[in-house]
Formats: C-alpha cells, sequence, structure tokens
C-alpha cells in the first residue's frame, strides 16, 4: 500500500506548486462561467460532485461545505432504518408495513457524505484545481423475503417449512477520502468541452460484507429442531469497535467527468464516480463453510447486529461447534460500488428554466438504472427553485425540490431528491436530504 501513499503525495505536491503560480481569471470565463450556467450542474441527486459547481467569474478561489444522505429501498420505510441504526423498537405495524411491500426481495441502500472542499482558478494553465476531504458511509442490502420475516417475526411461521436464504448479500463500508483533482474546460467555434478528473486516497475505518450462496433454514414440527443447509462467506477489517484514526485499509479512488456544451443551447455530461478498489490491512477476520447441521437446543444469536462475533455468540456444545464457519485472517480487497451518471440539459423560456433529464447507474447487486429529470426554475438570476422527479434503482417513486441563493461572496443550496419519504417515514420507502454552504472570493 505504500505505492498508493507515494502516488497520492506527490500529485498533492504537484498541486501546491501550481496554486503558487496563479492569480486571477481571463476574459475567456467571464463569459462561460455566468451564475446562470452554473446553475446546470445542479441536474441530478449526485450535487455533492466536484464537479457540480463552479468559480464565480470575477474570484478565484472557493470553499464549499456540504452535506449529503440518501436512503432508498423498495420496501423498507424510513423509520425501519432509524430504529434499527438508533436501537429503538420496532412496533408490529411498522414490520407488517414492510413485510406487505416485499415481493420476493427486500432491497435497501443508504449512503452519507460530508466534508469540505477547496477549489482555485489557475491563470496561466487556465483551468481549475481542487483539494477536498469527505468522510463516507454507505450500506447496501438484498435479502430475500424469507429472511426479513425469520429475522423480524422468528421461525415459528415457518414450522416443518424451509426458509430460504440464498443470495443474501450486505455490505457496510466507514472511510475517509482524501481527493485532489483538476477541471478545465476547452472552448471551440461552436461548442465548449469540459474535461474534469480526481484522484482519492481511501483511508478505510470499518467494513463488513456477509454473502450467502444456496442457504435455507427447515424448523422441525413443534420446534423439535432447527436444519440449516448453508454457503457463506464473511469478511470484516477488524473484529471489534474501530476508531476514526484507524487505518485498516486502504485503497485508490478516482472521478471522471466529460461534458459538452453548445453556448447556452444544450449541455450533456458523462460521470463516473468512486471508481476504485482498497485492500485490508494487518487485521482482518474471515468466516466461511458450506455445511449442512442440524441443530437440537438452539439459542440464536441476534441477527440484527451481526459482526464478527455473532458466531462466537451461540450456544452450542464443542461437536456441533465444529460445523460452524471456519476462521481465517486472509487480507482481501474491494470493489468500491461505483456510479455512472448521463445528464442532458436544455435552457427553456429565454434562460427562465433549465431542464435536465439523466440515467444514473450504480454498481451494486440487482440494481436498476435509475431515471430522473429535473426542473430549475430561475425566480431571480440568483435565485432558484428546483423540482425533479426519478425511478428505478432501489427506489419505487422519488420527488424532491430545492433551493438555491447566491450573493457576491456566499451560496447556499438545501434540497431533497426523496420529499415524499421525508415528510411520511413512517409510511413510505427512502428519504433524502442535501446541504451546501459555499464562499467564493
Amino acid at each position: 500500500m505504500n505505492k498508493y501513499i507515494t502516488v497520492f503525495m506527490l500529485m498533492l505536491a504537484g498541486l501546491f506548486t501550481a496554486i503558487a503560480q496563479d492569480s486571477t481569471h481571463n476574459a475567456l470565463l467571464e463569459k462561460l462561467y455566468n451564475p446562470r450556467n452554473n446553475y446546470y450542474n445542479y441536474s441530478s441527486p449526485s450535487i455533492t460532485s466536484y464537479f457540480n459547481e463552479k468559480i464565480r467569474s470575477d474570484a478565484d478561489n472557493r470553499i464549499t461545505v456540504d452535506f449529503d444522505y440518501q436512503l432508498n429501498s423498495n420496501a423498507a420505510p424510513a423509520n425501519l432504518t432509524y430504529k434499527l441504526l438508533f436501537k429503538g423498537p420496532v412496533k408490529n405495524e411498522l414490520k407488517d408495513r414492510t413485510n406487505s411491500l416485499i415481493k420476493s426481495h427486500l432491497k435497501f441502500e443508504d449512503y452519507m457524505k460530508t466534508g469540505i472542499s477547496y477549489r482555485r482558478y489557475l491563470r496561466k494553465w487556465d483551468g481549475e484545481i481542487f483539494l477536498g476531504y469527505h468522510h463516507r458511509q454507505y450500506r447496501f442490502l438484498i435479502a430475500p423475503k424469507d429472511a426479513f420475516q425469520t429475522v423480524f417475526y422468528g421461525n415459528a411461521m415457518f414450522e416443518d417449512k424451509t426458509a430460504d436464504f440464498s443470495n443474501l448479500a450486505f455490505t457496510n463500508n466507514i472511510y475517509n477520502q482524501y481527493s485532489i483533482g483538476l477541471n478545465k474546460t476547452f472552448t471551440y467555434a461552436k461548442y465548449q468541452m469540459e474535461f474534469g478528473a480526481t484522484l482519492s486516497l481511501l483511508q478505510i475505518i470499518n467494513f463488513q460484507e456477509a454473502k450467502t450462496k444456496k442457504t435455507t433454514l427447515y424448523t422441525a414440527p413443534d420446534g423439535e429442531y432447527i436444519e440449516v443447509n448453508y454457503d457463506l462467506t464473511f469478511n470484516t477489517v477488524k473484529e471489534g469497535a474501530a476508531k476514526f484514526t484507524d487505518l485498516n485499509g486502504l485503497g485508490l479512488g478516482a472521478d471522471f467527468h466529460l461534458a459538452f456544451q453548445n453556448n447556452d443551447k444544450w449541455r450533456v455530461s458523462l460521470d463516473v464516480m468512486d471508481f476504485g478498489r482498497f485492500s485490508s490491512r494487518k487485521t482482518p477476520v474471515n468466516y466461511s463453510a458450506a455445511k449442512n447441521i442440524k441443530f437440537q437446543g438452539i439459542v440464536l444469536p441476534d441477527l440484527l447486529n451481526f459482526s464478527a462475533q455473532t458466531f462466537d455468540t451461540l450456544n452450542l456444545d464443542s461437536a456441533l461447534r465444529s460445523n460452524l464457519p471456519s476462521k481465517s485472517g486472509n487480507r482481501f480487497s474491494v470493489l468500491m460500488p461505483f456510479s455512472a451518471q448521463l445528464v442532458f440539459s436544455k435552457p427553456l423560456m429565454q434562460n427562465k428554466l433549465v431542464l435536465s433529464a439523466g440515467l444514473l447507474y450504480r454498481h451494486l447487486p440487482q440494481y436498476y438504472v435509475y431515471g430522473f429529470a429535473k426542473l430549475n426554475y430561475f425566480i431571480k438570476p440568483d435565485m432558484v427553485f428546483s423540482t425533479s422527479v426519478g425511478a428505478g434503482g432501489y427506489s419505487l417513486f422519488n420527488l424532491g425540490v430545492d433551493f438555491s441563493k447566491s450573493w457576491k461572496y456566499f451560496d447556499f443550496t438545501v434540497g431533497t431528491s426523496n420529499l415524499l419519504g421525508l415528510v411520511a417515514p413512517s409510511h413510505l420507502p427512502g428519504t433524502s436530504v442535501y446541504l451546501r454552504l459555499a464562499s467564493s472570493f
């Protein structure tokens, strides 16, 4: 992993050298980066992308603080997630509502991204360069309906039946991201081309990953015994609690941005975000096995708090314990769940409106392409109200709104891409909130 640190430090040194040589904008950027063109960038749920904003035309520096939280599910109301995360009681009506919405599988994802970034316009190079730090978290879960019912209702409902736990996948990742990047616009006779890229150092704080292949649980009549046929793997970067400063995994990530704009007539952009891989370091823990075992007098662990210690809490004699997954300390690497996004934007009504439509793909199990459309309405040149609709991914339907206001030295954006889930978290799956505060000078 030392090569990751070396590459990152060399690029960081080059960045500070370039900043030291720079001063102010030129006349070309005065034309391209007017305030209204900047609002093309607020055209997707991924508002915290480095390429979603520009430095104001008469400024050379910009500092941005942002927060973005997204939760999407095909069945689980947002309140169910809140109760599980904060150890609150889950009422039967909430379980029943979730169960009624699950067809074959429960799908769930959530992610949080918050941090600060600094960008600088370089006059001699005629482009932008930036630094950023973000704290990141993401979780996703794919689980058969039988697994949800067993965990939340118990296995009594499967008396003399077999519950299917096959192809279950769960991941939890908490990490810090340190980024450097650049963005440059090339101007031609009839259009402009914009290119951007970032390189990020990933400090993995905590990570768990569980997967099953063919896995079933049979409950005998009267609960006489339980028979489990399972094929399971579980990886974590560290046993027990992790600290914010831990370096339990290390990796590199990258973002890529390409856009074409025909002056003020239309704009199309392509972004690939969070493409990268990390490897575990000194203290990984693995469990794996493919076995069939019959339990009598078993005390099941708390499956809602699955961890590296789960198998150690089973109340079993030594003979049965030998049939549990074997424990090892093998290092492993993981591909990050990258995203790819294509957006087309078109100004209307003499730039009073900007209509955008796009497709978003995330590299997650059983993830469908997410389609969305967004309409920006300029109340004033420095004030915009936006509405959006979207469907796909792990979600059913999303309705969003946001509001942006800018002044000479300061601007902010606040919004949600899932308004319905935000106001009715007990009944609707998914929620979202994002906030951006920035100063240009």
